[in-house]
């Protein structure tokens, strides 16, 4: 046994038995005190509250007896028990000695074995009685909760004991115990039924059943926890929710009066029946849907929109279904709708159906919410306006294209009537005249002429050359709008090697390096498309910094178009010049600095205009430029 926290205080006159008695008890793991004389040994008492006090009997100025009653009569030391050692062996002192509250008495000169054996009885009695409070402290406190439980329960609680007759069959049962809830459903109170039969105080229970439920508890075993229609006092009627579990030989009862929500239950089952009527039959789609999109209910007619089963489109949400450019408008309207900015709304979104197919829906959302105000779950009407959307799109893009014919027209006659004359054989032909007479002067004439004669042929011969290149640029530029020829599906990947393989002198002298991602492949035209990468990687290449050219060709999908970029670490281009590039005969370097004609990219610009996308940069001054273009994906 442990002993490390049994504290015992020895009490004796003579030094020579305190260390007797401390030594024999301190080697047995108890904690030991020591007082020599009777004030002392109070004083101690009541300084440490010992477990166990060892007390000689006679002692000067106070005996053992006057200590112990002292002792009892201090709340503090009253319930530590006292084992008297004296030499005195007569009855009456013993007598004497549990007169005063003595727990025990040992006469000297004693056993250690008997001091031991009694001291071991004293110190399992104490904790006997230690464990039997705390266990009677924790009764009265489960009793204290039980009725607390029973008084405040807003159920009904009862219990009963069985009465049965000679053959052993339940006859009858006795109320033992109803708490207020059930004192008040009952209209009895506790004094006036506690005691009493429950079939000669209510006998409708074995009308309806509530007594054949009580006696099947009892003699099976088996709880109930059901709803009972409750018939009494003529048309008097209840639901309760019935939970009765076995008692002994009886039972516990515990019940909750439900008639509101049962009623409750039966009117919304009867709405819901309209409701499921309307909501089959009705010509439109109809959704209901969780705050977060999951389709929780779906009619026929949606599912006829979209073509999924209706268990299909219970495993899907909004998101699933819904065209990916039309997801975050959507999100937006049913952000603003949950925090209460709008009461519904209505859009027009694209609804990917079961075969992949588009099809366009009028969708309005509304929010049904609680008595709170709080959203609950969503309600879709959806409409298909997918012939309407048709018609509206077949009519816009006749007029789009009449208008895109119209402006390319305009746009291709004033410019032909600006540079036709210029770009004519009549013009090219007297160019190469010049041109030729300036090289034959150069190299015959070379030392008859001084350096200052030789500077004006070279400037002669120069000047011819740029013309020509001009001209050249300027047929090219004026070929892109003209071409009549149908568009094929063009591997970009083949129109990238290509360009390179064109471009391979460029690209050695200035040890570029041009790499690609997976490109696709488009419809088009594979001549402008060639000119279209060969234009921008070479410009790329050409508009280079101090460090070795490096082009990157890339391609995305985006929407319904497919999106190119051809990224360089250039010297990059200024913000407010990015739309002047894109226009003819538009320089940002002189001759000296960068060759060229400035018509490059107006070329560019035509050929992307052409196959009905969009050309634009993306740079800054010294950090390198990204120019993007769009290229439709057919339908």
């Amino acid at each position: 046994m442990d002993n490390s926290q049994i504290k015992v205080l020895v009490v004796d006159d003579q030094p020579s038995n305190l260390r007797f008695l401390s030594k024999l008890l301190t080697a047995q793991g108890y904690q030991v005190y020591r007082a020599i004389c009777g004030q002392l040994a109070l004083n101690v008492a009541i300084a440490h509250c010992p477990d166990l006090i060892l007390l000689d009997i006679r002692m000067p100025e106070m005996n053992g007896y006057e200590v112990c009653r002292r002792l009892k009569a201090t709340a503090k030391t009253e319930q530590i028990p006292v084992i008297f050692l004296s030499v005195l062996d007569d009855i009456n002192d013993k007598l004497q000695a549990f007169r005063v509250g003595g727990a025990d008495y040992i006469a000297k000169p004693f056993q250690v074995e008997e001091v031991l054996a009694r001291i071991d009885k004293q110190v399992c009695l104490q904790k006997l009685q230690q464990q039997l409070k705390e266990q009677n402290s924790q009764l009265q406190q489960s009793q204290s909760l039980l009725a607390s439980i029973l008084n405040s329960s807003l159920d009904g609680m009862v219990a009963y004991s069985a009465i049965r007759n000679s053959e052993g069959n339940i006859v009858d049962f006795q109320w033992l115990l109803i708490n207020p809830a059930a004192e008040k459903f009952s209209g009895m109170p506790f004094n006036e039924i506690v005691g009493k039969n429950l079939l000669a105080e209510i006998s409708q229970v074995r009308k309806n059943g509530l007594f054949d439920l009580y006696v099947s508890v009892v003699e099976t075993g088996e709880s109930v926890d059901k709803e009972f229609y409750y018939e009494y006092e003529g048309d008097t009627s209840a639901w309760l929710h019935i939970v009765a579990v076995k008692l002994n030989d009886g039972l516990a009862v515990t019940f909750r009066n439900i008639t509101e929500r049962k009623r409750a239950e039966i009117a919304l089952r009867d709405s819901e029946e309209r409701f499921r009527a309307i909501f089959e039959q009705a010509a439109v789609g109809i959704a209901k849907t969780a705050l977060s999109g999951q389709f929780m209910r779906v009619n026929p007619g949606f599912c006829q929109i979209v073509r999924y089963a209706e268990s299909e489109l219970l495993q899907q949400n909004w998101q699933a279904i819904t065209h990916p450019d039309d997801i975050e408008a959507d999100r937006e309207y049913v952000r603003s709708l949950l925090a209460g900015k709008i009461k519904t709304f209505s859009l027009e979104k694209r609804l990917i159906c079961k075969d992949e197919a588009v099809r366009w829906a009028n969708v309005t959302v509304s929010a049904m919410r609680d008595v709170k105000g709080t959203p609950q779950y969503l309600i879709c009407a959806i409409e298909d306006i997918s012939q309407r959307k048709l018609v509206q799109e077949l009519l816009q893009a006749s007029l789009d294209i009449q208008t895109r014919y119209a402006q390319e027209l305009t746009r291709s006659n004033a410019e032909l009537e600006q540079f036709a004359y210029v770009a004519s054989h009549d013009l090219q032909a007297p160019l190469s005249t010049i041109a030729g007479y300036a090289q034959l002067l150069e190299n015959r004439c070379h030392n008859q002429l001084d350096a200052q004669g030789n500077k004006f042929l070279r400037n002669i011969v120069n000047s011819c050359g740029r013309m020509q290149a001009l001209i050249d640029d300027l047929l090219q530029y004026s070929r892109v709008g003209r071409s009549e020829k149908p568009f094929d599906v063009i591997d970009c990947n083949l129109v990238f090697e290509d360009a390179c393989a064109n471009l391979q002198l460029a690209i050695r002298q200035n040890q570029a390096s041009v790499t690609k991602g997976d490109l696709p492949r488009v419809r088009g035209d594979s001549f402008q498309l060639l000119q279209l990468f060969q234009n921008l990687i070479g410009n790329a290449i050409k508009y280079r910094s101090s460090e070795a050219p490096m082009v990157r060709v890339s391609a995305s999908r985006q929407g319904d178009s497919w999106v190119f970029s051809v990224q360089d670490n250039g010297i990059g281009i200024a913000e407010q010049y990015h739309p002047r590039i894109f226009q003819i005969f538009q320089r940002l370097h002189t001759q000296k600095q960068y060759s060229g004609t400035g018509i490059g990219l107006a070329i560019c610009q035509r050929i992307v205009d052409r196959h009905g996308g969009r050309l634009w940069v993306e740079s800054e001054l010294n950090r390198g430029s990204t120019f993007y273009f769009s290229i439709p994906i057919p339908k």
